[in-house]
């Protein structure tokens, strides 16, 4: 190993506030030199914080590689990918083992940001960091632009937009650094992030995972009532799984609409480097529907720029789930319908198939039989009182009023309402983890005095306990879901069963269920006798109401109405205000504490009535 002494540092002059001084010593000749930044604090211990603005030109390179030494603790991102977070490198006696990356992967053609924090046990913090562009066997050290902050700067300060104009620049110094350790130069350049393991089919959430819902307004709308979230979260149980949802209404894969007062390629840049800040393992994508019906970007197109998003979010270990832009939704006059740009759409919906299926990529088609899906599950939730879809559909004819089922989804065919929601995201549900969309189903049978159910679990079953209950036991649905759960009284002698109600209680909370007779259909099963069902699941509306709560404020976090001024180009006016943001996140973990408590279903005791 090639080993590098110091010599001397040049002391900089004392003040109040750190100082910073930036230092260049030369190592072995098959090693580049390193740049070394000192900070000097005259009371407590020495921070730094600074941005490097890296040549464009390194990204073509066969390789990029980085190093970093320093005696503290240091993170490092590049292009808003963190890569070490508050790490002490290895020492052995007074050397320090240097990290090597090899970034390339990180890197593009146009802006690129290395981002550094440092912290030290005493009054000084030193660190050196360069990069080399690797073509075969030769290297060469790449410059750039750096900057540095004398004090915590705001969230976001590690994104290559952040704009940083108010940030010192670091000068070089010939002065020699300072006597204070040895350094160990890198044996290899890893992988800046490790590659993850592959989901198959059906998906399943894992302990720990932390996704990230990207795309236009099919996803930022979904906030609007949370069902999708609900959905996805109620399958979770006892899995510690969070959930940021990143959509942005009318946006495109080339993120156009998240430039801003910025060229649409900054908002791209934007998307990226949000996606990577949230760290997440797993990132639903869904898009392709405004580009069908802008034509603004061709299919090939579509499939490229995908592609490259895809690539990106790669590089940073992140697993990508592909979803399909959803049908358009037919609407009865006087309102044009939308579902006229059907065939424009499924070429997307094929083209993001097609990508997902080259890639090996999990995908989740919400256009192909989409409508018709979502009028069978509003059949399920609402059967008792209105006809089965295959009988609907017969009265189906251009300007029929029959179209105006369609509506109880979306007043335009394009945007959903809650119930709208409720069914689609029951879609996702079914077509991403093959979990039915289909009522939790409870059978109680007086004759064998069995109660049973493949969709929830049952205990504590007691027949005729007292003169007044004809039997109560407990049950708890395996996942929460927005359907309402039904006790469906069956066996020979059902109707004979002399019942005045059902209660189910949560709690303290008891509620009454109502007596619902559900038409026979290829849906339900004929014959099922006399059911009983909630209006929904008090479990899952208290978890809905609490995302709701969740997502509004860490959509305040990351899309404050003044966001130019703490973070764009008015920044000078009122930047100081950007420390605030950070202030929201305690209230949203605290938040996700208790949606992780109260997605693991609940057991809840039953109460069936003599009349």
């Amino acid at each position: 190993m090639t080993n590098i002494i110091f010599s001397r540092f040049f002391r900089c002059l004392a003040s109040a506030t750190a100082v910073f001084c930036l230092q260049t010593i030369s190592i072995a000749q098959d090693a580049p030199s390193l740049n070394w930044f000192r900070s000097d604090a005259q009371d407590g211990t020495a921070s730094a914080w600074y941005r490097w603005a890296v040549d464009p030109a390194v990204s073509d390179s066969e390789s990029a590689e980085l190093t970093i030494a320093t005696d503290g603790h240091c993170s490092l991102y590049v292009n808003g990918q963190r890569i070490l977070k508050n790490v002490a490198l290895r020492k052995s006696g007074r050397s320090v083992e240097a990290l090597g990356f090899d970034v390339k992967s990180l890197l593009r053609q146009g802006r690129n940001t290395v981002a550094v924090e440092v912290h030290s046990a005493d009054k000084v913090a030193v660190c050196g960091i360069s990069i080399s562009a690797v073509h075969g066997d030769q290297k060469s050290a790449v410059g750039g632009l750096r900057r540095m902050a004398s004090s915590v700067p705001p969230v976001g300060w590690q994104q290559t937009d952040f704009n940083d104009r108010d940030w010192s620049e670091a000068k070089p110094s010939a002065a020699e650094p300072a006597d204070r350790f040895a350094v160990t130069a890198p044996v290899k350049f890893a992988a800046p992030v490790m590659p993850t393991k592959v989901r198959t089919h059906p998906f399943q959430f894992e302990d720990g995972d932390h996704v990230v819902f990207v795309g236009a307004t099919f996803i930022e709308r979904a906030q609007l009532s949370e069902h999708l979230e609900a959905s996805l979260a109620g399958t979770c149980g006892e899995k510690h799984v969070t959930f940021r949802n990143l959509g942005w209404s009318a946006d495109t894969v080339s993120a156009e609409s998240r430039g801003i007062f910025d060229k649409p390629d900054v908002g791209y840049l934007r998307m990226v480097e949000h996606i990577r800040a949230e760290e997440p393992t797993v990132a639903f994508i869904c898009y392709g529907q405004n580009e069908a019906l802008t034509k603004g970007m061709a299919p090939a197109q579509y499939s490229q720029q995908l592609g490259r998003l895809l690539d990106e979010l790669a590089a940073s270990g992140i697993i990508c789930v592909l979803v399909s832009p959803h049908e358009l939704l037919p609407t009865p006059p006087p309102i044009p319908s939308p579902a006229r740009f059907n065939s424009e759409i499924r070429v997307y919906a094929e083209a993001t198939a097609s990508l997902a299926q080259s890639r090996g990529l999990l995908f989740v088609d919400l256009f192909t039989d989409f409508g018709n899906r979502m009028r069978e599950i509003d059949y399920e939730i609402n059967s008792c009182y209105k006809l089965p879809p295959e009988l609907e559909r017969q009265t189906d004819k251009p300007g029929d009023a029959a179209l105006g089922i369609y509506r109880v989804f979306s007043e335009n065919g394009m945007h959903f309402t809650a119930h709208g929601y409720v069914c689609a995201s029951a879609i996702v549900r079914e077509r991403l983890l093959d979990i039915p969309a289909a009522l939790p189903v409870v059978i109680v049978n007086p004759k064998s005095q069995s109660v049973e159910s493949d969709a929830a679990n049952v205990r504590n079953v007691n027949w005729n306990p007292d003169h007044t209950n004809l039997l109560t036991f407990e049950l708890q649905e395996k996942f929460l879901t927005s359907l309402p759960t039904v006790i469906s009284i069956a066996g020979e002698d059902a109707k004979s069963v002399s019942v005045e109600g059902v209660t189910i209680q949560s709690g303290d909370k008891a509620e009454p269920l109502m007596q619902r007779t559900f038409l026979e259909s290829k849906v339900h099963d004929a014959g099922r006798g006399r059911s009983f069902a909630t209006q929904s699941n008090p479990q899952y509306e208290a978890l809905r109401q609490l995302l709701l709560r969740k997502n509004e404020l860490y959509f305040h976090r990351w899309r404050p109405q003044n966001i130019t001024y703490l973070f764009g180009f008015r920044k000078h006016e009122q930047g100081n205000n950007a420390a605030d943001i950070a202030k929201f996140d305690p209230f949203i973990l605290e938040l996700e504490k208790q949606i992780h408590k109260l997605q693991q279903p609940q057991w809840r005791k039953v109460t069936l009535r003599f009349r």
